[in-house]
């Protein structure tokens, strides 16, 4: 599989949208709370596959001019068909070793796993790593598995919080990481669960991360996931309809991780009780 990229502008920001590979996932994992039989009626009517979901994992890499920055890291060699976000890089002529940056919006091994090689060693070795310590007090917590049940996936989560531990700085939503480059807080997926804002010469890239993970979740805010994907119910409907309004009135572009197909971007706006996406 080849590595995508796809470079863009915010204002004076050169930024990279890097797909790390696709992986199926069940339909009634992304919608769990209504018969199959609708969601695989919309799907038809997408020219979409009706037996699964695939996602791609984008990440975004954006070069301020001062700080090369990644929003996440991707799943690296955690699933068969990820890994690709180093090649891509590579392709685009960006040496690990310059990222300085990195920007978790939470500790899902698919947005995590990037951060060590196949070797157990850092991948970019400079850089400073940012998230919210409630996320990770979360997982750290041995009453985490109570609410996601997955032993294997906390495993790893932990795995790699011990290892990046060093080089982790915590901070607080609301928080601009370096200039221009803003996380956000968006909680409800997870317990730390952030968005980032990009702006630069009045121009906008909100990476939505998790926030929904299919554009049918705009079209049909009450078709909702499985509880393993809002662990807190209540803030996850209230963060969803703050991050997909900010969307629409700061007129933003829009990068969803999960939205297929590839590049993951496009543009939020209001309907009468919805919302709309409109991929680039």
């Amino acid at each position: 599989m080849n590595a995508e990229s796809y470079c863009f502008k915010i204002g004076m920001f050169d930024c990279i949208s890097i797909n790390d590979g696709y992986h199926n996932y069940g339909v009634v994992g992304f919608f769990a709370n209504i018969p199959l039989t609708m969601v695989q009626n919309a799907l038809r009517a997408q020219n979409a596959p009706i037996d699964h979901i695939t996602s791609p994992y984008g990440v975004i890499y954006v070069n301020t001019g001062d700080h090369q920055a990644l929003i996440d890291s991707g799943v690296g060699g955690l699933l068969p068909n990820t890994g690709l976000l180093r090649a891509a890089l590579a392709a685009e002529e960006i040496r690990l070793e310059e990222v300085d940056t990195i920007i978790l919006t939470h500790a899902h091994p698919d947005h995590i796993g990037g951060l060590l090689d196949d070797q157990d060693r850092l991948v970019y070795p400079n850089a400073r790593i940012y998230s919210w310590k409630r996320e990770w007090d979360f997982w750290l917590d041995e009453h985490a598995i109570e609410k996601f049940d997955s032993k294997e996936a906390i495993d790893i989560i932990r795995h790699i919080h011990s290892r990046i531990e060093p080089y982790l700085t915590y901070i607080e939503p609301e928080c601009e990481v370096v200039p221009g480059i803003i996380a956000i807080d968006a909680r409800g997926h997870t317990p730390g669960h952030m968005v980032v804002l990009v702006e630069s010469m009045n121009e906008r890239l909100l990476y939505i991360s998790d926030t929904v993970l299919h554009p049918l979740h705009l079209e049909h805010p009450d078709w909702l996931p499985d509880f393993a994907y809002m662990i807190e119910p209540e803030q996850y409907a209230l963060s969803k309809r703050n991050v997909l309004d900010m969307a629409v009135a700061k007129h933003a572009l829009v990068h969803a991780m999960h939205f297929a197909p590839f590049p993951c971007l496009g543009h939020i706006t209001r309907e009468a009780d919805s919302w709309a996406w409109h991929p680039i």
